[in-house]
């Protein structure tokens, strides 16, 4: 046989061959001949530190490390407990509780750092952790890279920083512990924190005034805005004795009250009308109930309000001096509880508690007065009032998923009052009047992501005021009905801890029911009223759309720009508007801030006054072909310092505001049913400016807070007191708040208020009248007479005969106290807490006067003004009981 030997030449040919073969049958044979058994570990270490951790681990199993010395540097102690674990699954453990990854060379662990991302964000939402309830402006710090935010009006907050191997983490709300963690920030972290209640600072100082951290009054760039907790509205003695919003916010500097027993507080100069005031985003008129004696925000109900005199920031709009915007309570997702208020001005209920647990919750409260109840036994026979107020509250808090939120609110109140005196007789007066607001809200929050949040709300709000008097054979009457179908949406991006970018659009569909009636009394068999129904309603729709970007540039500026371009639109007017708004933030050191801010805001709605009518004629009318949109330009500035470790706030703030298109009643003739009241206004225009002083303690057995203000308010109607301007109704040229809380014991606290301010303007002709101390403010005009023909004015109404607000009522000043007493009772299953509050409004009787009228002196036989005092003394008690 010839033997066959392989060609040369196909050997680069078969040699991988035979190589692959021969790997391919190596591979087939069973593991157990390739490898030798895995190392199982047995071991148990402790919260020891890593390198001293690593020296066990060498000792006990036979694996070395290696790594360069500084790699361990800054890394956490590690804790683990392995019995006959393979080592893989080991290794993986130990090195999950670091920054570090490794590589198993043999029985070498080779370990490296982690490739961090350039850019680590933290979002989440700040919480309650015993109710579930969201905080608002709670503040999320970083200690080391000194960037920081604040939790927004849903308790979401989102900070991008620089990536690193660790994050610690400072989260503090003042009322509640504060919060320290570390994080190890690998990409976007979803991070949502609960804070426990400071239950030894509650009970040493529960009337503290502040609900925000210290630091921010001189951080935070919003020139003109304070924020209202709860413990600063409890804070304040109030006539229905558990503190009261409204009566909160007129102690604020900057703003004042009306006349007692009348609604409506007044900022800056401007009007009752000009307010706009916010319920979980929607709007509410004429915030008061009896006669402004009581708010118609419940305590009970609210969690944090916000008022904003100035600096707005472009989400808000449609009114020109201020904002008041209030958030609900959430309820708890957590537990069951309520509080229970009797009291002799109002009693009420509110009960709250989870729907599912740490899912969704329920709140719910009612309140009613109970003058009616008390006084009715004692009014004289020829007297008769019904007067009585309620309101009702409702929210639904609903986490449909980790990115969604649902919240649905409703808010119902009314006040109801039929007055008559010497029905008999026949100068006898009957009055009546009611109204109220219905409103609901629909709000859907979403997280698009660590950095985007987005809200998108509906709000409806139905609200009506009806008014009717009777005197000697005449009559008059007043309607005046407001409808708003508000929808809107806001995008919230926070690219950095340098930048905030808000942006929205926001349209409303208003309904105004405007009408008066007057006249000779009807006979009783066919009586002439108003009938809403029968009211041609006026329409009109307004869009905006605005974006703005809070700014930090580097450690010392901060700044705020933005623009909101509103469209109006009705059949016979269409208005369009720029409003720029800038706030700039000076950091003068830790402590020290200047802060200035620019905005420009206009009013679509007008609250229409009467000058000179008997009949106290209040309507609301929209823009119109004839009536122009009111315009507001505002620039503030001020200096703002903490003392003390931040115990002390002080704030010195200048403004200046000028407003066009300011409106009155012509004062001719009130026609008959007629709803086009136009032809009956006159125009102007205004002006104010001041300066305002603030300081308040929020630490210690002793809280509370001064505040003074300078301020001078004008206007000019060319129709109106011969072109001369003229001292608007409401300018007080000072005005002193002071609001003090002293914690005598853990039990028992006294709060007090006391307020000083100048008279408020007033009409007479000193031709016919004696006004006995009291010297004009200005020269009279001279005596012609004739109709105006200014620029933008109506040639059909105003007189030049009118003196308009010449004389100044006496100084006023009032006194309030409160007396609390308070425990609180710990059981296995909850902590219940019962309050006794022991009131008195205007403790010494000052008969501060609201009115002037005229009479005749019986020695002089002249007429002669006299001042008139409305509310005397009036004393409440009221108890609370918390479970």
């Amino acid at each position: 046989m010839k033997r066959m030997t392989a060609n040369p030449c196909l050997w680069p040919v078969l040699a991988p061959l035979v190589l692959f073969l021969l790997l391919l049958s190596f591979l087939s044979q069973p593991a157990a001949a390739q490898d030798k058994p895995e190392t199982l570990v047995t071991i148990n270490i402790k919260d020891r530190p890593l390198p001293e951790a690593l020296a066990i681990i060498e000792s006990r199993v036979p694996v070395r490390f290696a790594y360069p010395t500084e790699l361990l540097r800054g890394q956490k102690n590690v804790s683990i407990m392995a019995s006959e674990m393979p080592l893989h699954k080991f290794l993986d453990s130990l090195f999950r509780q670091t920054t570090l990854t490794y590589h198993l060379i043999g029985d070498q662990v080779v370990l490296t750092g982690q490739l961090l991302p350039a850019k680590t964000t933290l979002s989440g939402y700040v919480r309650d952790a015993h109710t579930g309830e969201l905080l608002i402006g709670a503040s999320v710090y970083l200690p080391t890279g000194g960037a920081g935010v604040l939790s927004n009006n849903y308790g979401f907050y989102s900070l991008t920083v620089e990536g690193a191997d660790s994050i610690d983490v400072e989260v503090s709300y003042v009322g509640y512990k504060s919060l320290v963690r570390r994080v190890v920030a690998h990409g976007d972290v979803p991070l949502s924190f609960d804070l426990l209640l400071n239950v030894e600072q509650e009970e040493i100082n529960k009337l503290t005034v502040v609900n925000d951290k210290r630091e921010d009054f001189v951080r935070k760039n919003s020139s003109g805005m304070l924020d209202l907790g709860t413990a600063m509205i409890a804070a304040v003695p109030s006539v229905g004795g558990s503190g009261d919003l409204i009566g909160s916010v007129e102690m604020l500097p900057g703003v004042q009250a009306g006349i007692d027993g009348t609604p409506g507080y007044f900022v800056r100069g401007g009007n009752a009308g000009q307010n706009l005031i916010l319920l979980d985003d929607a709007t509410l008129y004429n915030p008061s109930h009896i006669f402004g004696l009581v708010s118609v925000f419940n305590p009970a109900t609210i969690k944090h309000a916000t008022l904003m005199k100035g600096g707005f920031p472009a989400s808000y709009g449609d009114h020109v001096s201020s904002v008041l915007d209030i958030a609900m309570k959430d309820g708890s997702n957590q537990q069951t509880g309520g509080v229970i208020e009797l009291g002799s001005v109002s009693s009420g209920a509110t009960l709250y508690g989870p729907l599912e647990p740490g899912k969704s919750s329920f709140l719910v409260s009612g309140r009613r007065s109970t003058t009616d109840f008390l006084l009715h036994p004692i009014l004289q026979n020829n007297y008769f009032s019904n007067y009585y107020f309620y309101d009702v509250n409702a929210k639904l808090n609903f986490q449909v998923t980790p990115h969604d939120r649902l919240l649905l609110s409703f808010y119902s109140g009314r006040d109801n009052n039929n007055y008559s005196a010497d029905s008999t007789d026949s100068a006898g007066i009957g009055y009546s009047m009611h109204f109220g607001n219905t409103a609901v809200t629909a709000r859907w929050n979403h997280q698009f992501s660590g950095k985007l949040f987005v809200n998108t709300s509906v709000e409806y709000n139905n609200y009506h005021q009806f008014l009717s008097a009777t005197q000697q054979g005449y009559f008059a009457q007043l309607y005046s009905g407001i409808r708003d179908i508000d929808a809107k949406t806001n995008f919230s991006w926070y690219p950095s801890p340098e930048h905030k970018l808000s942006a929205g659009v926001d349209y409303l569909y208003q309904t105004l029911y405007p009408a008066t009636l007057s006249g000779q009394v009807a006979p009783l068999d066919s009586p002439q009223t108003i009938v809403p129904s029968g009211i041609p309603p006026k329409t009109s729709s307004r869009l905006a759309v605005y974006a703005g970007d809070d700014i930090k540039l580097g450690r010392r500026w901060q700044a705020y720009v933005g623009i909101r371009a509103p469209y109006y639109y009705k059949p016979d007017a269409q208005y369009f508007a720029i409003e720029p708004r800038l706030a700039l933030l000076y950091l003068i050191d830790a402590s020290t801030s200047v802060k200035v801010s620019y905005t420009t805001m206009h009013q679509y709605i007008h609250l229409v006054q009467s000058y000179n009518a008997t009949f106290p004629a209040e309507i609301w009318i929209g823009s119109s072909s004839i009536v122009q949109p009111q315009v507001s330009q505002e620039i503030s500035a001020g200096l703002f310092k903490n003392f003390s470790g931040n115990d002390y706030q002080t704030s010195l703030e200048v403004y200046y505001k000028h407003l066009d298109n300011q409106l009155l009643f012509g004062g001719g003739p009130t026609p008959a049913i007629d709803n086009s009241i136009e032809s009956q206004l006159i125009f102007g225009k205004g002006w104010d400016y001041g300066a305002e002083f603030y300081v308040r303690k929020n630490r210690g057995r002793l809280t509370g807070w001064l505040a003074y203000t300078l301020a001078y308010a004008y206007e000019q109607f060319d129709s109106l007191n011969e072109g001369q301007s003229f001292p608007f109704a409401y300018d007080r040229r000072h005005v002193l708040d002071i609001t003090a809380a002293y914690s005598l014991t853990p039990h028992w606290k006294v709060a007090a208020n006391f307020l000083l301010a100048s008279g408020r303007a007033f009409s007479l002709s000193p031709d016919s009248t004696f006004v006995p101390g009291n010297d004009a403010l200005y020269s009279n005009p001279g005596r012609g007479r004739g109709r105006g023909r200014g620029r933008n004015q109506n040639p059909n109404s105003g007189s030049w005969d009118i003196i308009q607000n010449n004389y100044r009522l006496s100084p006023y000043n009032r006194l309030d106290l409160s007396i609390h007493y308070a425990k609180t009772r710990t059981t296995a299953r909850r902590v219940t807490e019962t309050e006794w509050i022991f009131s008195v409004f205007n403790v010494y009787a000052r008969p501060n006067n609201s009115f002037v009228y005229r009479t005749i002196d019986p020695a002089t036989r002249k007429v002669v003004a006299k001042e008139l005092p409305l509310i005397p003394v009036i004393p409440s008690i009221t108890y609370t009981y918390k479970f």
